[in-house]
C-alpha cells in the first residue's frame, strides 16, 4: 500500500511539474465560464484581460458557458502586453468555435493588428479556417484550410507556428500548412478577438475556450486539449485547486 501511494505521489507530480512548464506558456486563457457585465477574464498568469462590446454570454458553451458573437457589432479587444508578442517563432492558437453564418471577408477568432501592422491571425473566409503569420511588415505566409466548417456545430480549432512551418487544424486533425521562417513581426497593436481590427468584418457565431500560447504545441496536445479540455493549477474564483486545479472533462454537447 505505501509503495503504491508513492508511485502515485511521484506520477501526480510528475504531471504537475509537466503541466506547470506547459501553463507559463499561456499568455491568455479564456473559458468564459462565468458571466461578467464586460470584461473577458484572462486565467492565465498576465491577466490580459479584454474588454467586450455587444457580445452575450451563453451557459450553453462547447464545456460550460461561452461567448456569442453577432456579426455585426460584437468584439473582444485585448490592450496590448508584451506577454501577446509571442517572443520568436512560436505561437499556438486554439478555441471551440460554433459559426451561425459565415459572413464575406476574413472574420478572425483572433488577430494581432490591423493588415498594416500586423503580426499574426487566425481567421475563418468562406467558412474554413486560415492561419497566418508576418515575419515583416507586409509579409505574410498563408496557411489555408481546405475543410468547410459546419454551420451549429461546434469545432475544434487550432493555429500553431514552430518557426519553420504554419499549421491549422481543424477537429483535431491537420487543415493545412505552409512553410515560414523568422520571428513574428512585433508590433504595440491589440489583440482583436471576433472582430478585424480597424475594418467591418465580424464572427457570426459562439466561442469557447479560446487559448494562446507562446509556444507551438504538437497535434498530440492539441487533440488532448479537444477530448480532455483545459486543465489549469491556479487559484480559480477563490477556490485553491488541489491537483489539477478545474478539469474540463465534462460530457460533449
Amino acid at each position: 500500500m505505501t509503495r503504491m501511494l508513492t508511485v502515485f505521489a511521484l506520477l501526480l507530480c510528475f504531471g504537475l511539474s509537466c503541466f506547470a512548464a506547459f501553463e507559463e506558456e499561456t499568455v491568455l486563457l479564456y473559458l468564459f465560464d462565468e458571466e461578467t457585465d464586460n470584461e473577458a477574464t484572462d486565467l492565465s498568469e498576465f491577466e490580459n484581460h479584454g474588454e467586450i462590446t455587444d457580445a452575450e454570454w451563453t451557459e450553453d458553451g462547447k464545456i460550460g458557458g461561452a461567448l456569442v458573437f453577432d456579426g455585426a457589432s460584437s468584439l473582444i479587444e485585448v490592450p496590448h502586453h508584451e506577454s501577446l508578442f509571442p517572443g520568436g517563432d512560436e505561437l499556438t492558437i486554439e478555441a471551440w468555435f460554433k459559426p451561425t453564418t459565415f459572413p464575406a471577408g476574413h472574420p478572425p477568432i483572433a488577430r494581432k493588428g490591423s493588415v498594416a501592422e500586423s503580426g499574426w491571425g487566425f481567421d475563418t473566409p468562406g467558412g474554413k479556417i486560415r492561419g497566418f503569420v508576418y515575419t515583416a511588415p507586409g509579409d505574410p505566409a498563408v496557411a489555408n484550410g481546405a475543410t468547410p466548417m459546419k454551420v451549429d456545430t461546434w469545432h475544434h480549432v487550432a493555429m500553431v507556428y514552430d518557426g519553420k512551418e504554419i499549421r491549422i487544424y481543424l477537429d483535431g486533425e491537420l487543415d493545412g500548412e505552409v512553410p515560414r521562417k523568422g520571428d513574428i513581426n512585433q508590433n504595440d497593436a491589440s489583440v482583436w478577438i471576433g472582430k478585424k481590427s480597424i475594418e467591418s468584418v465580424w464572427i457570426d457565431g459562439t466561442i469557447d475556450e479560446l487559448r494562446i500560447l507562446n509556444i507551438a504545441i504538437s497535434q498530440e496536445q492539441i487533440q488532448e486539449d479537444m477530448e480532455e479540455g483545459i486543465a489549469f493549477a491556479v487559484e480559480v474564483t477563490g477556490k485553491v485547486t488541489t491537483t489539477w486545479g478545474r478539469i474540463k472533462a465534462e460530457a460533449r454537447r
